[in-house]
Parts: structure tokens; sequence; C-alpha cells
């Protein structure tokens, strides 16, 4: 299994390329899991579908960010909550080789996984798993979110399970918000914590753990590193 982790969605930049070009072959097929929208970004359906869909601001950016591992558009497939169904969920995720979780909302996310009744399907180990910020989040088996303008409270969230025995900070800043946060999931699982800022990444293959741009091990086993 891989699984690629970003803050933001920075696939298609010269250094994501030279690293998770290995694992993208020209002829996979991409799903892109659009079910992590906040519930007062769109108005309705429409609204959404305008975003998601062809020529949607979020559906250029997905196409271009896979162009330079060769994938061309009619390879790359969209989940759209609104229009789809459990049974299409499942094939659509059955054909992919790589799925593509976009950032927003972890929870809400995670919610729709469970109401289309998809998670176990997602958590197919035969396949490249691509996420930034909540997209990264919800491939941990346990994840936890720091106050941020979105989120109020600290809280620790079920994912999916992927990836366990590591946890990871996405958008550090080094507020002291999430240091605080930091200190809080150490205390709770002494396990490595990556920290991921806007130009970092990480990627798992298997059990090798590569940290891309400036991501970086900010606690171990044994706590703080720095």
């Amino acid at each position: 299994m891989i699984n690629v982790l970003m803050s933001r969605g920075i696939l298609g930049h010269p250094q994501m390329v030279e690293h998770v070009s290995q694992y993208i072959k020209k002829t996979d097929k991409v799903l892109v899991v659009a079910f992590s929208f906040f519930e007062n970004q769109f108005k309705d359906e429409k609204t959404y579908l305008e975003f998601y869909s062809p020529g949607g601001e979020y559906y250029i950016k997905i196409v271009e960010s896979f162009l330079p591992y060769g994938i061309q558009e009619n390879q790359i497939e969209w989940l759209y909550y609104y229009t789809d169904n459990n049974a299409l969920a499942l094939k659509k995720i059955k054909n992919a080789n790589i799925i593509y979780f976009p950032g927003g909302s972890p929870q809400l996310m995670m919610k729709r996984i469970h109401e289309f009744n998809i998670k176990e399907a997602l958590e197919s180990p035969d396949k490249v798993f691509i996420g930034s910020s909540a997209g990264a989040m919800i491939q941990l088996d346990n994840y936890h979110i720091s106050p941020d303008q979105e989120h109020r409270k600290f809280s620790y969230e079920e994912g999916l399970n992927l990836i366990s025995g590591i946890s990871i900070e996405v958008h550090y800043r080094r507020r002291k918000k999430q240091k605080s946060a930091l200190r809080k999931v150490n205390r709770a699982y002494r396990h490595p914590i990556i920290a991921i800022p806007d130009e970092g990444a990480v990627i798992i293959d298997n059990e090798s753990v590569k940290l891309i741009g400036n991501a970086f091990l900010i606690y171990g086993k044994k706590g703080v590193i720095r």
C-alpha cells in the first residue's frame, strides 16, 4: 500500500512529481472522492457540481495535478455525493488504481463515507492513496484535529484503517494551539508525530516513511525531537 499525505494540493509540483512518479503509471485510473466539502460551502447540489464537475475550479485543479504523471482527464473519475449511490461508488472504487481524497472537513468526509457504506471498500490494500489536508488525515486509523477556524475544539476522530502507529499535523505553522495539541497526542500515544507544513508531504510505502520538502518528525517515541 502506498499513502501520500499533503497539507495542500501540491501533487503536480516538480518536487512531488520527482518522488511520487515511481508509484503512478500512465495507465492508472484515478477516483476523486468528493465528500470533504463543508456544509456551508455550497448552497445546493448545483453549486457543488459546478465546483467538482468538468470545467469547475476544483475539477481543473485535479486534472492539471495529474498531467505531469501522464494521466489524462479521461482517466480520472469522480465520486459525487449528491448524484452517486452505494452501487456506483463500489464500482468506481473497484475500477480505480489511485484514490484521491480532497481537503476540507475530515469529519464530514468520514460521515459521508459511512453513509455510502464504502469504508471497507476504500481500505483495499492494492491502491495508491493520495490526500491533502483532511484527505491526508482520514488515511490514519485514528487522527486528531487541532483547533483552528473551522474546528473550535481539539478532538480525536476515527479514520480509515490504512495507516496506524503515527500521527500527523497538517498545515503546521508552529502555532501555540498546534503545539498544545501535539503535546496531548504525544502523551496519549507516545508514537511518532510528523509535522507537514504547506510545502511538505509524506510518502508511506508499506512501512517505509519518506519526508518530502519541509515535512519533519516533531515527536518520536521518546518525546519531542524539535
